[in-house]
């Protein structure tokens, strides 16, 4: 159970911390979290998987400090991965970060991981140990189960409105293909091997559609998915995530698809 409670403790301190961090910067408060409750799951796991290795190396703070920033940036690569393969979209990207590896860590938060856990091995869970002790077991049995009920709900309703994401730009995705398949048959030049450039692609495309006149018939078909992710914006998510955007061929069909309804617009 103590474990548990801990996972519970951490999740609520790091979403504490991340809202903190981005507020001050943003002035405002901002709910950083995936989900709709006052918790960052992976700080939960992060604590987990620093308390667990690392408290037998009390003494070592260098080694703990080694051990967290691996640790915690093994995680934090892992979450962005497997967020980037569900949902096609990369939530966070540390590219213009000195020192990063794929945009998914860098050097400064991995320093500032393992300065936190040495915070948490060596002042925070003592204090976090004494406190899961004085809570009778009927008492923490009864908390855990109350925040298991509600996590579950936050989770699954969160789950369902990232796959509703997934979906509408897998919808773009498809309908954007038709229109790149009739490109590549006109032009010979295969968007596989510029997705890249799409800046160049772009402006490629823009002279083709110029004058095509099933221009109308394309916009119109797609009009209704991009109204659809338009009004994504404005969910909690892309507010907590503001510069989150699709990854890979997902970012071409969007790009190119604003850009067919510009084409429409301008005739």
């Amino acid at each position: 159970m103590h474990a548990y409670f801990y996972f519970i403790f951490y999740s609520i301190a790091g979403w504490l911390c991340e809202d903190v961090y981005v507020g001050i910067g943003q002035k405002k408060f901002v709910n950083r979290g995936f989900l709709y409750g006052p918790y960052c799951p992976i700080y939960g796991f992060g604590a987990l998987i620093v308390l667990y290795p690392l408290l037998a190396l009390g003494n070592h703070p260098i080694l703990v400090f080694l051990g967290g920033m691996i640790l915690t940036s093994a995680l934090e690569y892992f979450t962005s991965w497997l967020m980037e393969t569900l949902f096609h979209e990369k939530w966070w990207d540390y590219s213009h970060y000195k020192y990063n590896l794929n945009g998914r860590i860098c050097l400064l938060n991995s320093t500032l991981f393992g300065l936190m856990a040495l915070v948490v091995v060596f002042i925070i869970q003592p204090y976090v140990e004494k406190l899961a002790d004085s809570i009778p077991d009927d008492q923490m049995r009864l908390f855990l189960i109350v925040f298991t009920v509600a996590f579950s709900i936050d989770l699954i309703t969160t789950l369902v409105h990232l796959m509703k994401r997934r979906n509408t730009l897998q919808r773009l995705h498809t309908q954007m293909e038709k229109i790149f398949a009739q490109f590549e048959a006109d032009t010979a030049l295969k968007i596989s091997k510029t997705q890249y450039r799409i800046e160049e692609l772009q402006n490629q495309m823009d002279s083709w559609l110029h004058d095509r006149p099933e221009i109308d018939m394309w916009n119109t078909q797609i009009e209704e998915t991009m109204r659809k992710i338009d009004l994504l914006k404005t969910k909690r998510l892309s507010k907590a995530f503001p510069q989150h955007t699709p990854i890979g061929a997902f970012n071409i069909s969007k790009r190119l698809a604003e850009r067919i309804r510009e084409q429409k617009e301008e005739r």
